[in-house]
């Protein structure tokens, strides 16, 4: 059991013919008590002390998990904002190809459209050529007639 002050102050000595100087022993005593009593209190200001850094480090480490949490949640966010975009200009590229061979498929439909109307439209010129130099020729004949008659 620990010694404290006050017991230190109260301790009596036997006294003997040949013994110490009972003042010089109360002196020493009551020094050994007095620095005793700083000690104790300078052992309590410091586990005090002790006391306030324990739960200033404890707030750190909840900061510190707080700030790991945060961290990782953004990261996640992060990554996931990531892969959304990249599945997003997946789907965007996968319809723009969609869309262009289905106007190349319209615009070869179209121009196989234009060549068989272009087609028609020479035959009909060879028709047309064709029965107008017939007419002109009929006339002619017919020119050449009434000259010879």
């Amino acid at each position: 059991m620990p010694i404290t002050p006050l017991e230190i102050r109260k301790q009596e000595f036997k006294k003997t013919v040949r013994g110490y100087d009972s003042h010089e022993v109360r002196e020493f005593l009551d020094m050994v008590a007095t620095e005793m009593e700083e000690l104790l209190r300078a052992n309590a200001g410091l586990s005090e002390r002790v006391k306030d850094m324990d739960l200033k480090i404890e707030d750190y480490r909840r900061m510190e998990k707080i700030l790991q949490d945060t961290l990782t949640t953004t990261q996640k966010a992060a990554d996931d904002l990531k892969s959304g975009a990249k599945k997003e200009s997946e789907t965007i590229i996968a319809n723009a190809r969609v869309e262009a061979q289905r106007f190349l498929k319209e615009a070869q439909t179209e121009l196989g459209r234009i060549r068989e109307e272009t087609k028609i439209v020479e035959h009909q010129k060879l028709l047309l050529v064709s029965e107008f130099r017939g007419l002109l020729e009929s006339y002619l004949r017919l020119l050449e007639r009434l000259e010879k008659k």
